[in-house]
Order: structure tokens, then C-alpha cells, then sequence
């Protein structure tokens, strides 16, 4: 096995009194990239921050390598403050290397930022990732890396972190990203931390397995406490002091069945409330362009734009961070007013709107007041129901109602912002960004309301799951300045024109042939087909690679066992040495294999 980094023993993890970890043992190994899943508020983001120092454990030990160096991308990062972007990246890095800083900047399209302004969201995403590349840390702590950023750049950042084979612990809901990165799965649930090696493309029905199990060993505590308990009263009066140590077996049994029965896990009551039927023709835009400086006519953010929404259109907005997504839908509210052209809204639409900052949710309330400036009864449906009744359809219990929104997490936040949009009658929804920083669940039901839903649905997201199964066509900016009108799903659109038409400046392109001259020494010419070698290598190497995995595994059982270092420490050690023999022959496998798949797809382009 290759060399443990971080060790954790008998670890307790509380917040607010809330006990979110308990007696959790891990080791997070070298190469390892683990991806930590699990509801809102079960204490991922807060297992990151308490191994990057930020916050305290209640109880257990850490374990840290020596001189071992970690980033922390958090989950929400602060807007840094920067008059130049090389000056921030070489901070802390003893040996910068200025071209490849440069080179990241151009891939990211880092170059133009106005630091005089208040950067975006995916700005300011895309700054830290670039820091997280570029760092000499031994250990990547990534807090929802893909919210807020393009699709060029989730794939960008997908084939990057596959590249540098460096140590990760990863938080994400996007569930396409979690499926090309994750080589670990954490699953964290009622406390404790359970453990999946392998991908996360199978985690959802290895989950449900352990549910499972966990229901039958429950209901075999539950009938033994049970028989217990009778044989007890039976017997007490009659031979009470033998049957003292019966009752206190059953005292204990008492208290490990509490401690593990299985807790029906609840669910968000995601209805939406929809109020009459909008007009056919919902929004229509009509020749529409749009600048910040109206006198400016080479710097149009949309040009010459003409769109029709109808009654039950669902369609879905994609682009790279900056084409002017957010501002379509900002002028199609009525936000903003085009600078050329005229929107034209129909009769009878109510409209509501997720803003993805969430900048409805004020810090200094709390989700009772956010949900109701005064009083204690909400309207829904038609209906006054107690505020209490509302919030608990959304999980929050009366205790986290009455906390400082700025205690929640992001994926709560998010949560309470749904509450608060769905609490209110609605035709038409526009979403921004919907999908950052939901749990598995809370996303899988957003998606389902979505498609039962009877109104129209604009929704901005990156999420390409989400995409495929809530909307039919999509309106694509493209790096040119035009918006294009597509029929279909992103899976759809993928297939036929991949990214390319999202790219800007071509980064997609730039990026693909510098990792390929990386891996080719100077080769400047692309070849016109594969060596027999190559041809013989892309067929064999997925077997390979499939057959040290297994073999890889075998070995990582063995080392698992009990008692195995002080029962058989040469057995230990041999097993430690076969299994980094393992890894990496794997790394290599897959490294050449990538390579010649990448040759491969660059071909058959052409």
C-alpha cells in the first residue's frame, strides 16, 4: 500500500451541538482520490476543515505525515484580493514555475479579469482551482469544485486532476464529474464513515445494500431485546438475583439497539406550487441586443436575439462562465431592459426565480424569518400552516429554524432558498444554478418535481445529469457571441458537437495538444493513424488495467485483516511493498492508455 498521509482514530466531530461524526477511523493513503458523499449537513465540509486546522475535533486523534502540505478549496471561498494573479499564485510556492502559471491562466481565461470589479462566482472558482493546481501540496481538499464554473471548465479541471496524480479528497453533487475522478467512495451516514473502494459509478446500490443489511440487523436486535425483555418479567420473581445480570444484558441491548435501529430517513416534500395556466406565448424577445455601455456597440453581450418561450417549454441555458447567461434571463425578467429589441411578456404569468448567490437569504435572519417576516403561519396552496410544519418538508427541525441563516451550510441554504421558492404560486420558473451544492437526494428530487411539474422551466446549470433528465431543448452561447437554438438534451448536443462550441479562445484545443506534446516529447505533427504497437496497446491496456484492479483489491483485503502487522509483520511488509508495485503499474496502464486514446480521438478528427 502506498504511504498513509492522514490517520484518524476513535474521531468525534460535533456543531452545534449536533453530533455529525462519532468514533470514525480512516486513513487517507498517497494517489488516493476519495469523494465524500452524504445529506446536507452530515459533516463533509466540516471533516475538511478540521483537517486543514480550521475547526477543532470534539474527541479522537489526527494523524498527519510529517512536513505534509494541503489546499483547501472551500465550499463558498472568499473574493481574494489580488492586483495580480501571478503575484497570488506564486505565494507559498517555493519553485514557481512562471510558464506553466501562464499557461494556466490562458486555459482558464484567467487573462482579462478586471480585478477593479467584484468578481463572479466562476471567477473567482476558477482563481482557486488554478491555485489548487499549481500548489506543491501533498493533499487536495476540494469543497464542491464545480459549482459555479462552465462545462468547459468542469471538463478542463476533470482531465487536469486525472493528469496530476496527486492525493485528493473531494466534495461534489455532480455526480458525471464524481464518476471520472473518484478512485474511493466515503459514505457518510448516521455518524459514522463507511468505505467503498472503487469508483463511484456503483455507490447508489452499494448504499442501498448496506441499508439493507442495516434494516435486517435492527429488526434481529429489536425481536432479541424483545425476547429479553419477556424472559425477564417471566422469571424476575422467582430468581431475581440470578436474573440481575439478565436485566442489565438487556439494559445494554436496550442501548445498542437505540444507537443503531434504523431511523427512517425523511424526505424533502418538494411540491411545487403551481397557481392558473400562463398565456400560450409566455416571454418573447424580438430582435433583442444588450451592452453594460449602451454607446457601445463591439462589446454586445447578446446581439440580435430572438427567442419564443411557450406554456410547458422546458429548456436549458449552457455557455461558458461570462457569455451572458445570467443576463438573458435577468433581461427576459424584466431585470435588465435590452439595449436594442423589445421583450414581450404574456398574460396571466407568475413568476419566480432562484438566484444561484442566494442573496435572498439574509445572513442575520433566521429560516423562520425568511420564510415570514412576522407572525408564525405561512400561506400554502390556499392553506395557513405553522411555519414549523412548512420548514420541516425542507428538513429543518424547530432548533436549526430558529438559528442564524449564517450557521447553515451550503447545501442547507440552498435548501431554505427552495423552501422559500416553492412556498409561493408560480408558473414559470427560472433557475440559476439550481443544482450547487444539493445533496444526492435533495437533487434527485428537485429533478422529479421538475418533470412532473405542469408550467415552463428556464434553467441555467452546469450540472449535466440534471440537464439530461429535466429539460428538451437548450439555448447554447457560444464562443462567437451567437446563441444557439437547440432541439434535445445536453447528452444530445453533446454527442454531436461536444464542447467545442462552448470554448473560449479555444482553450479546449490549446489545452489538449500541450498535455499531448507533455506525453510526446516535441512531436509537433499529429500522425495520420496509430503504430501497429498502439493499435495492439489500446486493445489490451482496458484488460490490463481491469486485471491489476482485481489484483489490487485482493491485496488491500489482505492488509485489512485484523491483528495482521503484530500477528505477521512480514507478511505486512510484503503486502504493503506488492501493493505500490500494483499502483503503479495501474498509474502507468492508465496513464499510456489515456494517451494513446487521446492520439486516438485526435485522428480519427481529422
Amino acid at each position: 500500500m502506498s504511504r498513509p498521509l492522514i490517520t484518524t482514530q476513535n474521531l468525534k466531530i460535533s456543531r452545534s451541538n449536533k453530533t455529525l461524526l462519532n468514533n470514525v477511523d480512516i486513513s487517507i493513503h498517497e494517489h488516493d482520490r476519495i469523494i465524500l458523499v452524504g445529506e446536507n449537513g452530515c459533516g463533509k465540509s466540516s471533516l475538511l476543515r478540521t483537517f486543514r486546522g480550521v475547526e477543532e475535533v470534539d474527541d479522537g486523534t489526527i494523524w498527519f505525515s510529517p512536513n505534509l502540505k494541503l489546499f483547501y478549496l472551500e465550499q463558498e471561498p472568499p473574493e481574494p484580493s489580488i492586483n495580480n494573479l501571478v503575484d497570488f499564485f506564486i505565494k507559498d510556492i517555493e519553485f514557481p514555475d512562471l510558464s506553466k502559471i501562464n499557461d494556466i491562466i490562458e486555459q482558464l481565461n484567467l487573462k482579462n479579469i478586471n480585478h477593479r470589479k467584484k468578481l463572479s462566482g466562476g471567477e473567482i472558482r476558477k482563481i482557486y482551482i488554478a491555485k489548487s493546481i499549481l500548489s506543491e501540496a501533498d493533499i487536495l481538499l476540494l469543497d464542491e469544485p464545480t459549482n459555479h464554473i462552465d462545462l468547459p471548465t468542469i471538463d478542463w479541471l476533470e482531465r487536469k486532476l486525472l493528469y496530476l496524480k496527486k492525493t485528493m479528497i473531494i466534495i461534489s453533487h455532480d455526480q458525471e464529474f464524481l464518476k471520472k475522478i473518484g478512485t474511493k467512495t466515503y459514505w457518510f451516514h448516521k455518524q459514522k464513515i463507511f468505505k467503498r473502494e472503487g469508483p463511484y459509478i456503483n455507490f447508489h446500490e452499494w448504499s442501498k445494500e448496506l441499508i439493507e443489511i442495516e434494516k435486517s440487523q435492527s429488526h434481529k436486535m429489536k425481536q432479541k431485546v424483545k425476547s429479553e425483555t419477556k424472559w425477564s418479567i417471566e422469571g424476575i420473581s422467582a430468581r431475581r438475583k440470578r436474573n440481575m445480570g439478565r436485566v442489565r444484558e438487556l439494559e445494554k441491548l436496550s442501548q445498542d439497539f437505540n444507537e443503531t435501529k434504523i431511523i427512517e430517513k425523511k424526505s424533502i416534500d418538494l411540491v411545487l406550487n403551481k397557481t392558473n395556466e400562463s398565456a400560450v406565448n409566455v416571454v418573447e424577445a424580438f430582435d433583442i441586443s444588450f451592452a453594460y455601455n449602451s454607446n457601445d456597440n463591439k462589446n454586445k453581450i447578446i446581439s440580435n436575439f430572438s427567442l419564443k418561450i411557450q406554456r410547458n417549454d422546458r429548456i436549458g441555458i449552457i455557455g461558458s462562465n461570462g457569455t451572458g447567461k445570467t443576463t438573458l434571463i435577468k433581461i427576459l425578467q424584466g431585470i435588465y431592459s435590452p439595449t436594442i429589441g423589445r421583450i414581450k411578456v404574456g398574460e396571466h404569468i407568475n413568476l419566480k426565480y432562484f438566484d444561484q448567490n442566494k442573496e435572498s437569504i439574509y445572513l442575520d435572519s433566521t429560516p423562520w424569518r425568511t420564510m415570514t417576516e412576522s407572525g408564525d403561519y405561512v400561506d400554502f396552496k390556499g392553506e395557513k400552516i405553522h411555519v414549523l410544519s412548512y420548514l420541516k418538508k425542507f428538513l429543518f427541525d424547530e432548533k436549526k429554524s430558529l438559528q442564524s441563516n449564517s450557521t447553515l451550510s451550503g447545501g442547507e441554504k440552498a435548501r431554505l432558498l427552495l423552501a422559500k421558492l416553492f412556498l409561493n404560486e408560480h408558473n414559470f420558473l427560472i433557475l440559476d444554478e439550481p443544482t450547487n451544492d444539493l445533496d444526492f437526494e435533495t437533487l434527485n428530487l428537485l429533478k422529479e418535481s421538475i418533470k412532473n411539474y405542469d408550467g415552463t422551466v428556464l434553467i441555467i446549470s452546469h450540472d449535466r445529469f440534471f440537464l439530461d433528465h429535466t429539460i428538451d431543448r437548450l439555448l447554447v452561447f457560444e464562443n462567437n457571441n451567437k446563441i444557439l437554438k437547440y432541439v434535445g438534451n445536453f447528452s444530445n448536443y453533446y454527442e454531436k458537437y461536444g464542447l467545442s462550441k462552448l470554448r473560449v479562445n479555444e482553450t479546449e484545443s490549446k489545452f489538449r495538444q500541450k498535455e499531448f506534446k507533455n506525453k510526446k516529447s516535441s512531436e509537433n505533427i499529429i500522425k495520420k493513424k496509430l503504430t501497429f504497437k498502439e493499435t495492439y496497446e489500446l486493445k489490451i491496456l482496458p484488460q490490463q488495467i481491469e486485471n491489476l484492479e482485481k489484483e489490487l483489491k485482493q491485496l488491500e483485503i489482505l492488509l485489512s485483516k485484523d491483528n495482521l502487522y503484530n500477528d505477521d509483520k512480514k507478511t505486512f511488509d510484503e503486502t504493503i511493498n506488492l501493493i505500490t508495485k500494483t499502483k503503479n503499474k495501474l498509474s502507468l496502464a492508465e496513464e499510456k492508455w489515456l494517451q494513446i486514446q487521446i492520439l486516438n480521438d485526435e485522428i480519427n478528427k481529422e
